[in-house]
């Protein structure tokens, strides 16, 4: 505990000396990686100091728990690649390198000693940065741990999702409880299930499912509803899909109270996939066959290149209603 009080008393001095604040996990970023760097984001807004999470790598090459996770903060944390870090660093930022020490795994190699804050559970070596503030506790479970105990010292209230996150990140670095767990390990995980975690949910990540299945809930929560009578489902541009995800999200919006869904999304390699579902008043081979695909009346499908979600989904309108006018959205 005095340990976490003389970190709290440093981290405060240098938080609120610095223009703002870059956390900065390691490269291939795993659970306690990401959960702790936005951990240690919420103590830097309990300063209403301006923060970033630096996340470097590229989504496709992680697992799909961890792009899950990623995922998830990016709709609630200032989550930025390298590129926007290069413009928006300066020379009075504070920079925290959270489960991680060593140049060779970040993707920033070079640090100012006096603008640098380590908290890590990995022992400290003749490789690691040189910090002004330096954290390192091997009697810990994880990073996640660490920042748990920060933030219950601080009193902020963590959010469900956050706490999963936390308990994710402790549960990947004792195997489970197999390994490195103490009894301060299980009084913070105690700490986690008060703000609402379950060893359920945080076991989620673990499932390779788990990043698929949410895409398919956010496709299905952003359909359109066409005259009452036909779902429109449009991927977000840039983000690519399985054809597999677009076929689900359509038959999910079938089984309510419309006669046709349509899934819009790309699937990879420059090619917009749609995924057309009928309950038989419009003909969904017909439509897909009028735009270089084919199917049944039921089911069809068809595939496009040198388009947009976007451009597909006015092609699709017209081809489905040929004499009704849409607004542009």
């Amino acid at each position: 505990m005095k340990r976490i009080i003389n970190l709290k008393a440093n981290l405060e001095q240098k938080i609120l000396q610095s223009d703002k604040v870059i956390i900065v996990p390691h490269i291939e970023a795993d659970f306690d990686a990401i959960a702790s760097s936005v951990g240690m984001s919420m103590i830097v807004d309990h300063f209403n100091k301006e923060n970033h999470v630096l996340i470097g790598d590229t989504l496709c090459k992680l697992n799909n728990g961890t792009q899950a996770m990623i995922e998830e903060c990016q709709e609630r944390f200032p989550i930025i690649g390298l590129p926007e870090y290069e413009k928006i660093k300066s020379d009075n930022d504070f920079n925290i390198l959270c489960d991680v020490n060593k140049p060779k795994l970040t993707y920033v190699k070079v640090f100012d000693r006096d603008h640098l804050a380590i908290i890590d559970h990995h022992n400290k070596d003749g490789e690691s940065f040189d910090a002004c503030i330096e954290h390192y506790d091997t009697q810990v479970s994880s990073a996640s741990e660490i920042i748990t105990a920060l933030l219950s010292s601080y009193k902020i209230k963590i959010p469900k999702e956050v706490a999963n996150m936390l308990y994710a990140g402790i549960l990947l670095d004792t195997n489970k409880f197999f390994k490195n767990e103490s009894g301060s390990t299980h009084r913070l995980i105690g700490r986690l299930v008060d703000q609402g975690a379950t060893r359920e949910e945080a076991e989620q990540y673990f499932t390779d499912d788990m990043f698929s299945n949410r895409k398919v809930e956010k496709l299905v929560a952003s359909a359109q509803y066409l005259n009452y009578r036909v779902g429109l489902i449009l991927g977000e541009e840039g983000k690519v899909y399985k054809k597999e995800e677009l076929a689900r999200a359509a038959d999910t919006i079938l089984t309510g109270n419309v006669d046709a869904t349509f899934a819009v999304g790309d699937i990879g390699d420059g090619i917009i996939s749609i995924s057309a579902r009928s309950k038989g008043t419009i003909d969904a081979g017909l439509a897909m066959g009028e735009i270089e695909g084919g199917g049944g009346k039921d089911s069809a499908a068809t595939k496009l290149t040198n388009t947009t979600v976007e451009e597909t989904a006015k092609r699709l309108k017209k081809i489905i209603f040929p004499h009704h006018r849409f607004k542009e959205s």
